[in-house]
């Protein structure tokens, strides 16, 4: 009898849920004359109109060509405008970027940076503001012009060694792309470096693999809230692995904070903890204001941020030459007709490499690593074009539809360099449409210095290596994940060139 009775009051109280649900959201709400999208329903959303099958961002780019360049879509109770043409993208991003400077507040991401207390996640609040610009002279300072080409130089001459000694053999060159990022990224923030068989830098090498491989279809937690309390395994396996990551974080900043010196900054995390000092000289509340974990989070960005990027675009780069040996083999003789025999190429010779750029370049548009960007969220009530979009709204850029748009780009799907070149053979001046590292406010931290960094290592890797399949096979450019995208694994040859 108290089952029952249980059963029927759990019904009417859903029955009343839904109807007071959808009364307010129907009636009760100020309305905005919000940009079309897929049918949806409450609660659920536009999710019952996706697939599995369909990557987020190839469904999104489908529903343009139905609804238009702006469209809206829920992601169950979440409303999200979805914005796929150059133009609202430069509406939103640089005329009107503060009204679209906020970070919109996602839980997993709440959870992975302490209350968000980094800068890639964070809103656009004083103590952001304060944390970039810290964080941008310190990149500058540790990471620019003959300091970044000795950290690439020294990356890039260990990982050449391991590569030589493999030579003919199938190797996963996603291990030795890894090592030469993440030992630039080691040495700026902690003065450091791993061997290829570290076994700390394997496990990293795992977590980042195994964490975007997690994450290429979401996490549930992050649209049902219900599910926070009690979270799905799979939530817990990302959040457990990327620790191990965080703590490694800390670990070397707790070091670096022990034994810190005033006279002897070395690195980044130095540079970190001396800026806090000095702003506490004129402003003691500073020290409450930027914590340690403040400090930890800024670490955790510029070493994961840069990292994934960095690598998946150099593997991305190499497999679409292994696929295109035309145009490897043009690289080569831009390389061999610019640098004298023996002679490595350096950051001055970036503007006589017009096509190794225009190579990495088209990579990055064919291959956008964040297909989706990173989640802005609007500041205030503000417009697109016609549209009213309330404060509060998650904004998406999809970066695969700007990079694939047929208006903009002829045979969008075709891997062509000189697309990006002008009458001269110059690299062309770039437009919104090629919208890698974003744009406005929130674009890139590291953007100034990751498109040298990016260009130096590829020419440093085919001024050395010619790269191929194993005999009797293909290379496979399908990428995993639907909201990421990742390269696939796979095996390739690495040989020296005489």
């Amino acid at each position: 009898m108290f089952e029952s009775y249980l059963s029927l009051t759990t019904q009417a109280l859903l029955l009343g849920l839904t109807v007071g649900f959808v009364t307010y959201y129907t009636f009760g709400k100020k309305k905005y004359k919000l940009p079309p999208g897929p049918w949806s329903l409450p609660l659920v959303g536009s999710i019952l109109s996706m697939t599995s099958e369909i990557p987020l961002y190839k469904q999104l780019f489908d529903w343009k060509k139905t609804h238009g360049p702006v469209i809206t879509v829920y992601m169950g109770p979440i409303r999200c405008v979805v914005l796929s043409d150059a133009e609202t993208v430069n509406e939103a991003l640089v005329k009107k970027g503060s009204d679209y400077a906020g970070r919109f507040q996602i839980y997993s991401t709440e959870y992975l940076t302490s209350g968000y207390k980094d800068i890639v996640m964070a809103d656009a609040t004083p103590t952001w503001k304060h944390l970039r610009k810290i964080a941008l002279q310190g990149l500058r300072q540790y990471l620019y012009g003959s300091k970044l080409e000795e950290k690439v130089f020294d990356s890039t001459s260990k990982v050449m060694r391991c590569l030589k000694e493999e030579e003919g053999k199938p190797i996963d060159v996603e291990k030795y792309i890894g090592l030469l990022v993440c030992n630039l990224l080691h040495g700026v923030c902690f003065n450091k470096s791993f061997d290829i068989n570290d076994q700390q830098f394997l496990e990293l090498l795992e977590v980042f693999t195994f964490t975007n491989s997690e994450l290429g279809t979401g996490l549930w937690e992050d649209i049902i809230p219900p599910l926070r309390r009690f979270p799905t395994a799979k939530f817990k396996r990302v959040m457990n692995s990327f620790g191990v990551f965080l703590n490694f974080i800390r670990e070397e900043f707790d070091d670096h904070k022990a034994n810190f010196s005033e006279d002897d900054t070395k690195d980044f995390t130095d540079y970190l903890i001396h800026a806090r000092r000095q702003a506490a000289i004129e402003d003691p509340e500073i020290e409450n204001v930027i914590t340690d974990e403040h400090l930890v989070q800024t670490c955790s960005d510029i070493f994961s941020a840069g990292f994934d990027t960095t690598r998946q675009t150099i593997h991305w780069t190499i497999l679409l030459l292994i696929a295109h040996t035309e145009i490897q083999k043009k690289v080569h003789e831009e390389l061999d007709k610019v640098l004298d025999a023996g002679q490595a190429p350096t950051l001055n010779d970036r503007d006589r490499l017009p096509y190794t750029e225009a190579v990495l370049h088209e990579s990055m548009r064919i291959c956008p690593v964040a297909p989706l960007g990173l989640p802005h969220s609007t500041r205030c009530d503000t417009t697109i074009g016609e549209y009213e979009i309330p404060e509060g709204t998650m904004v998406m850029i999809n970066h695969w539809a700007l990079h694939n748009d047929p208006d903009n780009w002829k045979d969008p799907e075709i891997f062509r360099p000189e697309r990006l070149l002008d009458a001269d053979g110059k690299l062309a001046p770039k437009t919104m449409s090629w919208l890698p590292f974003s744009a406005g406010r929130r674009n890139c931290l590291g953007e100034t210095i990751a498109r040298p960094e990016m260009h130096l290592m590829l020419a440093i890797l085919l001024r050395n290596f010619t790269f191929s399949c194993p005999e009797g096979k293909t290379i496979d450019l399908t990428p995993d994940g639907s909201l990421t995208f990742l390269p696939p694994k796979t095996e390739i040859i690495v040989e020296g060139r005489t």
